[in-house]
């Protein structure tokens, strides 16, 4: 047999064996772990984990963005979600929304919450309303505000003020002072029937010598402050003689943290020397009837009847 045969089918038998490479000698500091996955370099890599650590990141971006929104009362919007979080990866948005709720409630106690959609309220809001409303299906009719708040899950026994006390900036006292303020004039538009005049409610904020007794800022800042952040919303009328007309309403943000069954509380906390139907009175003028809160209320004022007696 011709040498230059022999050394061709010698090559060949070799390819079809398995030739383990020459590898460079273990470094000291090398581990184990890095030696073990040298291997998968060849080969298919294994990403499923890849996904997981992506998502568990964002989970801990987006409990980081709504506590910051929260901080600074600024809603936790959709987009923002989207532009600061998921970024690269905006198909796992239910993914990482229902992590984030649930870190949210194991270690904070809160959740996000989805805010109303914003009321039309002047008449030219109501006609274009009603005309896009027209020209969706049935199955859009339901409209979406795509923005959320942080509320506290905590139970009732909880929500005292030794737990839950005013936040610490600015500082305590400024803090509960805004509270404070912006409950009353809540408490003045509810008890009003949903809306209150400008020149009604600035009678009111005169009587209480609001602009001595908020050292912090003006009482108009104050209110535009309010307006910004959600809890109050101002609805102009324009008119043809230049006479506006100024309308104070709840805004989306009070409607979920400041609910009808808290001012309901706050009357009851404040009233000096209340008469024995107050409680009905309440819920007339909240639309509170059947509110499984108010039942509790009633079945305590009875005790304390019965105790009297």
């Amino acid at each position: 047999m011709p040498p230059q045969t022999q050394r061709k089918r010698r090559a060949g038998d070799y390819e079809d064996e398995d030739v383990p490479r020459q590898r460079q000698p273990k470094r000291q500091g090398d581990s184990e772990e890095d030696e073990e996955s040298e291997p998968e370099e060849d080969g298919d890599v294994d990403m499923s984990g890849a996904g997981s650590s992506d998502d568990a990141q964002s989970v801990k971006k987006l409990v980081r963005y709504a506590l910051a929104c929260e901080y600074a009362r600024v809603p936790i919007r959709r987009d923002g979600i989207r532009d600061k979080v998921l970024a690269s990866n905006p198909r796992s948005f239910k993914k990482v929304f229902d992590g984030a709720q649930l870190q949210l409630r194991q270690v904070f106690g809160m959740e996000m919450a989805e805010l109303p959609a914003k009321e039309k309220r002047t008449i030219k809001e109501k006609q274009k309303a009603n005309a896009a409303q027209r020209n969706k299906s049935a199955s859009q009719s339901t409209a979406s505000s795509r923005t959320y708040i942080l509320v506290s899950i905590l139970p009732r026994v909880y929500k005292t003020q030794a737990i839950i006390g005013p936040s610490r900036v600015p500082s305590s006292s400024e803090e509960a002072e805004f509270v404070g303020f912006y409950t009353f004039v809540l408490a003045l538009i509810c008890l009003s029937g949903g809306d209150i005049s400008d020149a009604k409610l600035k009678d009111y904020l005169q009587r209480m010598n609001a602009d001595e007794n908020l050292p912090f800022d003006k009482t108009n800042n104050v209110l535009a402050k309010l307006v910004r952040q959600g809890y109050l919303d101002k609805v102009v009328e324009r008119s043809d003689d230049g006479e506006d007309a100024i309308t104070w309403c709840v805004g989306t943000r009070a409607k979920v943290e400041v609910p009808p069954e808290t001012i309901a509380a706050i009357v009851r906390q404040v009233w000096q020397d209340p008469p024995n139907d107050l409680h009905k009175r309440i819920n007339k003028s909240l639309g509170l009837q059947g509110s499984a809160e108010l039942q509790a209320d009633e079945a305590e004022d009875d005790e304390e009847g019965e105790g009297e007696e």
